[in-house]
């Protein structure tokens, strides 16, 4: 698999979940069925609902006077054999178990919410399969650490640091043999420092220095 094949896959895969978690909580949001609320109006206890017009499970779940509590279930429509999302909310805190799965029942992505959005790590697998493709640490929904992408033969093929969602440190690619490619430095998500690059049998392609994204001799 070539790298720019892979990091397609690999962004494919991280919008197909943001799009599941988007779903997921629209469908909370909707409400039909004979499913009970408290005396403020509130939800309570368990529910289940439906696509419109559709006898298929949208969701399904328990609340306590309005809050979400214990294992939720969310479907794709057309797919009910195996849930997109089952989701573990923390009766004691605001922190949320996620697991996305594909609809053979195998898992795409885990990791922690807080108040509905990502945080700490999170990772993603290859598809059928329980190797690891990615792993990623959030904060309120934005990428904040390491992200680590594998190849399937379970090689490093990335190895970069975000803050607040932007490249900002040391990054480095490999190819699927183990062989380093780009030892790179970033600064607010520009080049910033010494870059050098590789052939695949090791051999040097390219260095320099870099300043705010531009070779520094190519600055005058």
């Amino acid at each position: 698999m070539s790298l720019s094949n892979f990091s397609i896959k690999s962004l494919a895969v991280k919008i197909a979940c943001f799009s599941l978690t988007f779903l997921a909580f629209q469908s909370i949001n909707a409400q039909e069925g004979p499913n009970l609320t408290d005396a403020q109006g509130k939800r309570h206890g368990e529910w289940k609902v439906n696509f419109p017009g559709s006898t298929q499970t949208k969701f399904e779940g328990t609340f306590n006077h309005g809050k979400e509590t214990g294992k939720f279930k969310f479907f794709k429509k057309g797919y009910e054999k195996h849930p997109s999302a089952i989701m573990n909310f923390d009766t004691g805190s605001d922190s949320i178990a996620v697991k996305y799965y594909t609809q053979k029942g195998d898992v795409i992505s885990e990791g922690m919410m807080l108040n509905k959005k990502r945080a700490g790590k999170w990772t993603t697998y290859h598809n059928q399969s329980d190797q690891i493709m990615m792993t990623e640490y959030y904060k309120n929904d934005v990428l904040n650490g390491l992200q680590t992408t594998y190849f399937k033969n379970g090689k490093l093929g990335e190895k970069t640091n975000y803050v607040n969602g932007i490249k900002d440190g040391s990054s480095q690619i490999y190819a699927d043999n183990g062989q380093l490619l780009q030892d790179l430095n970033y600064e607010n998500g520009e080049l910033d420092g010494h870059q050098t690059y590789y052939k695949p049998d090791g051999s040097l392609v390219a260095e320099g220095d870099y300043k705010n994204g531009r070779r520094i001799e190519d600055q005058n």
